[in-house]
């Protein structure tokens, strides 16, 4: 190699270091920032470990790489490219504010390529249902995410925006739980049979790999969707109307709006 071109080389290397650390940069870290609805000024600081959080925390990333990292960066990139295919918005036409907020957003968008994913795996596990409830209830859940435009129905206030974004959010988290579960998408870690006090029995099955770990309780013909939440001692749960909580061996069951409180106690084994 001739001095000239060893020089050359000298001077174009950390020029590409530095374009291939664009990915992390300044300029990346505000494109992020756009795609999850960020706006400049609000918020944690761009690149702050606070704002990672918040962003694996968006895009659902679980166990991502060490936030900060180039393998980190490459992580949420991969998540906001996928976001772009999301089912909903590959369609040529968008309709309504709710399903454009959703395709404007990566978080959002994100989720709803998991459900979308979720339903088509269930389908197959359904593939001899009758009626056909599965799809049914996918066009209720797509028209109770449409009402979401309710939760903030004027498009040009931030706050109602944020509004209607949180409840797309939990409405398409809660939609994918209760595909992973009412199909077995996900293993099923226990099942658990609880004799109450009233002489009614409670089935719980219990499923760790949701996230967050949820169970599936049935009560007569009744059925509830829980999902775990913090507690003091004991393992707590917390659906639309129906609470369980269990503590050492004995679980507090509320089963109902403004039910009473039912305690039980493991039935024995069947034979």
């Amino acid at each position: 190699m001739t001095r000239l071109a060893a020089l050359l080389l000298a001077a174009l290397l950390p020029l590409a270091a530095g374009a291939a650390d664009t990915r992390c940069g300044a300029a990346w870290q505000r494109e992020v920032n756009a795609r999850l609805g960020g706006a400049d000024g609000h918020g944690p600081d761009l690149g702050s470990e606070e704002w990672q959080a918040a962003v694996s925390q968006q895009l659902g990333l679980l166990e991502p790489p060490l936030r900060g990292s180039k393998a980190w960066c490459e992580r949420v990139q991969q998540a906001l490219d996928q976001a772009r295919r999301a089912p909903l918005c590959r369609q040529r036409q968008v309709r309504g504010d709710v399903e454009a907020l959703v395709c404007q957003r990566a978080g959002l968008a994100l989720l709803d390529a998991r459900v979308a994913e979720a339903y088509e795996a269930a389908r197959r596990q359904a593939v001899n249902e009758r009626p056909p409830v599965l799809a049914a209830e996918q066009r209720g859940w797509q028209r109770e995410r449409h009402d979401c435009w309710k939760a903030g129905p004027d498009p040009d206030s931030a706050s109602d925006t944020e509004a209607r974004a949180a409840c797309v959010r939990e409405s398409s988290q809660r939609r994918l739980l209760e595909l992973q579960v009412r199909y077995r998408l996900v293993p099923l870690v226990a099942t658990v049979r609880w004799r109450c006090l009233d002489n009614s029995e409670i089935v719980t099955h219990f499923f760790n790999a949701t996230e967050p770990p949820s169970l599936m309780a049935e009560r007569g013909d009744e059925s509830s969707l829980m999902t775990q939440q913090r507690a003091a001692s004991g393992t707590h749960y917390v659906g639309r109307n129906e609470s369980f909580w269990e503590h050492q061996g004995e679980a507090t069951v509320v089963w109902g709006w403004q039910g009473p409180e039912l305690q039980c106690v493991k039935a024995q084994p069947r034979p």
